[in-house]
């Protein structure tokens, strides 16, 4: 084939597997932060198993543990099935084929500080690269996912991402203050406080524990502060564009209906404590924020190429 010759469209199967694998991602990083917010890690003392069993007990920590299990499991299947047929199929449509081959190292380094974490515990700083890694394995499958699905079953999407707008590199910036503030939480966060688990800055003394890190949590608290005007900005760029970049509206609005939902479920938590539904409902809420401002940047860098 002429290596200048038109790629032939994304096969529909191919651009589903890939949607597929970036929401089973999503799940999972929203999976361990409902650990997180349950105080359910380390409930199941071994590794594959639980308790020495297949089925774990039937209580609500080692279930909640074991389905992040299987949900990790069933990630690196699919993430697996994304490397395999994008190479085969796809391989000269680098930011659908790379992006799942990439995602594999770091999978495995995430499931093994998960073993880890079951068996031996991990220290701040190596859960906080747990975090990290995770956010970016969702990222890279969120990338390729929306790649590959860009132009539709008639077209070869863009295979470059550019920034070259103010708006576009401001998009960019704000993902990487994203990105430090959320994996930053583990690093401050004192003992079985929820700092620790996925989200912004909880703004009450009170709940937004500085015990940990005192210094380290005001710099948090100043970069989350930051970043919500930063993200704000964007939101109302997206917005005041729309007619002319109505791919980047429809992601954007999206995304701004999961940070103003976080919003209100913080605003719950300040008015009614940490109850263990509100911390579910922000940690989850923080995953699907994560995966749509990938999304996100995606979306802008392509609209640029």
């Amino acid at each position: 084939m002429n290596p200048t010759s038109p790629q032939p469209p994304i096969a529909a199967w191919h651009r589903n597997l890939l949607a597929t694998a970036a929401v089973f991602t999503i799940l999972l990083i929203a999976m361990g932060g409902v650990l997180c917010a349950t105080h359910s890690i380390r409930t199941c003392p071994d590794w594959p198993g639980c308790f020495g069993k297949i089925i774990p007990p039937l209580e609500t920590s080692p279930i909640l543990e074991y389905t992040h299990r299987v949900l990790a499991a069933l990630s690196g299947l699919l993430i697996l099935s994304a490397a395999m047929a994008g190479f085969v199929r796809a391989r000269r449509l680098r930011w659908v084929a790379l992006p799942p081959l990439a995602a594999i190292p770091l999978l495995v380094a995430v499931s093994a500080f998960g073993a880890r974490v079951v068996l031996h515990g991990l220290s701040p700083g190596w859960a906080a690269v747990d975090l990290g890694l995770a956010l970016l394995v969702a990222a890279l499958l969120v990338a390729a996912a929306v790649a590959a699905g860009a132009r539709g079953a008639h077209a070869t999407p863009p295979d470059r991402l550019t920034f070259h707008s103010p708006f576009a590199r401001l998009v960019l910036a704000t993902f990487g203050l994203v990105y430090l503030v959320l994996v930053s939480g583990v690093l401050v966060a004192g003992t079985d406080s929820i700092t620790g688990c996925l989200g912004w800055p909880i703004y009450s003394p009170s709940l937004f524990r500085l015990d940990g890190h005192p210094a380290g949590g005001a710099l948090r608290l100043a970069g989350s502060l930051v970043g919500m005007g930063a993200i704000v900005i964007v939101l109302l760029q997206a917005w005041r564009g729309r007619g002319q970049r109505p791919a980047i509206f429809h992601v954007a609005r999206w995304a701004g209906a999961a940070f103003l939902l976080e919003a209100i479920i913080q605003a719950l938590l300040l008015v009614f404590g940490l109850n263990v539904y509100l911390r579910v409902a922000y940690t989850v809420t923080a995953a699907a924020f994560w995966g749509l401002w990938v999304a996100l940047v995606v979306t802008v860098g392509l609209d640029e190429a």
